[in-house]
């Protein structure tokens, strides 16, 4: 039965100046912890937490959930940018919205960036509303064999991301996993691959790797070039309009909907829900030789997926007591530090509090959709910049990002190293998007595979007995085999024409 009367007061409660300021306050907080590099959801939240202590418990929540959507967002505008990305679910942006950048465009990157994050965020807890609870017990089914097999689904798209040559992206997917063996093993707790570096010992930082292939390289990529003297011919701040937002509206959408029920599995994130969503929405374009040269289906899907995990996020911490991401956690610890409990009990026993959480994140949606709007032609003038200086300072905030992640000087060292191996691989055109996804996926990978073969006394056989993990890992396969039947089917169609 609907509670319409704590659904109205939870309404009265949201909109309330108090809350309403700290909403505003959290998503902007959110948006430099974005642009930041090294500082995510999780941290950002962590950082406000001592200070929401004496606060309302809603209107605390709502500014970490404020934040959250932020940062989200912010990590999409340094990847249009700058080529780096500030948050992690930003890696896949940088795909289609630095070089939409590049033509001149950055206005209109960072205003579909903005729009599909707003409503990627905003049809997310909309669904988070109706199917908390059916989707929260389908979850509740995921075990090993099925995190597995979602990994493998996640590898596939390897065939999508690798454009020109297939084998030379097998090659850097090989790479990526390669380097997620490094450091502590996780059943064990020896140290494997470290060479006696202690440093070394909690694996590389994936932030660390992405800073070092991107931004440095791009660095280094424009001083081979020599024409760092340069300045951007055109340059525009100039919004999406109307018919290309709603020419993007099916992609968000779909995008949306993959973002949610990814945020629903615990530990998959906003990262992984955008390069699935970017790779879908190469599949079904009408022009997928557009991506990776300025795409606007390209720039949308990712931000819309990685907004959309907050909600799917929401769905097994509000249902369960289960948090589906790092920043869920900390927001689980908060609860829990105001006396909270969450699990199926606290629909029946705190609805205010629910359905607040749930107008909060709506309306958090709509200020991310103002501000993002108000300060995206601001954001877009780092285009004007003059090369020299603009790469001098991406160099910079490389290093110092590399610093801020860990505070060892070790770490600036790797970055410097990433950033040859990633300028290495440009030049012979090996794609870094696998290798990137290999290191996103590939600790979930080799854990759930562990955990599954221990749980069947090694029989491989409990990957495909088991149907959800059968009928993902079948999908898996269509979908690495999808685009190379495709482009069978198109040459042999062009010979016979």
């Amino acid at each position: 039965m609907i509670d319409y009367a704590s659904i109205g007061e939870a309404f009265l409660n949201v909109m309330t100046p108090y809350t309403l300021f700290f909403l505003f306050l959290g998503v902007l907080i959110g948006i430099v912890a974005g642009i930041l590099p090294g500082i995510n959801g999780a941290i950002g939240i962590s950082l406000i937490l001592p200070f929401t202590f004496g606060m309302e418990p809603a209107a605390a929540l709502i500014m970490m959930l404020g934040l959250w959507g932020g940062q989200n967002f912010g990590g999409g505008v340094t990847a249009a940018l700058i080529h780096a990305p500030g948050a992690a679910s930003g890696a896949a942006t940088l795909f289609d919205g630095y070089p939409l950048a590049q033509k001149g465009q950055a206005g209109k990157a960072l205003g579909i960036i903005c729009i599909a994050s707003s409503i990627g965020w905003f049809l997310s807890t909309i669904l988070l509303a109706l199917i908390a609870l059916p989707l929260a017990a389908f979850a509740l089914r995921f075990s090993a064999p099925e995190y597995f097999a979602v990994g493998i689904f996640g590898l596939s798209m390897v065939a999508s991301l690798a454009t020109k040559n297939i084998f030379k992206g097998a090659i850097a997917t090989l790479f990526g996993l390669l380097i997620v063996t490094i450091g502590t093993d996780p059943f064990s707790g020896l140290p494997r691959f470290t060479f006696g570096r202690y440093e070394l010992m909690d694996g590389i930082n994936f932030l660390i790797v992405m800073i070092g292939v991107f931004a440095l390289a791009e660095v280094l990529v424009q001083v081979q070039r020599g024409g760092v003297q340069e300045k951007m011919v055109s340059f525009s701040r100039e919004l999406p309009s109307w018919p290309e937002i709603r020419a993007l509206l099916p992609v968000i959408l779909r995008s949306s909907g993959i973002g949610m029920l990814v945020g629903t599995a615990p530990g998959a994130g906003g990262s992984i829900a955008a390069f699935i969503a970017y790779s879908e929405a190469k599949r079904f374009s009408r022009k997928p030789e557009e991506f990776g040269h300025g795409s606007h289906e390209g720039v949308a899907a990712p931000e819309a997926a990685n907004n959309a995990t907050e909600g799917g996020a929401m769905v097994p911490l509000l249902a369960l007591g289960v948090p589906g991401s790092g920043a869920a956690a900390v927001i689980l610890a908060a609860m829990v530090l105001y006396g909270l409990r969450p699990g199926p009990q606290i629909f029946v026993q705190q609805p205010v509090l629910v359905y607040s959480l749930f107008f909060g994140l709506a309306m958090g949606a709509v200020v991310l959709l103002i501000l993002g709007l108000l300060l995206t032609p601001y954001l877009a003038m780092v285009m004007r910049i003059p090369r020299p200086y603009l790469i001098t300072g991406i160099a910079g905030v490389a290093f110092m990002a590399a610093m801020a992640i860990t505070g060892l000087l070790f770490d600036v060292r790797l970055v410097l190293l990433f950033g040859v191996i990633g300028y290495i691989m440009r030049r012979y055109e090996f794609p870094a998007a696998p290798m990137i996804l290999a290191l996103v996926l590939g600790f979930m990978i080799e854990t759930n595979l562990r955990r599954s073969l221990i749980l069947s006394d090694g029989d491989w056989s409990i990957f495909f007995t088991r149907p959800i993990a059968a009928t993902i890992l079948g999908l898996a396969i269509l979908s690495f085999l999808f685009p190379i039947l495709r482009t069978l089917l198109s040459r042999r169609s062009s010979l016979k024409g």
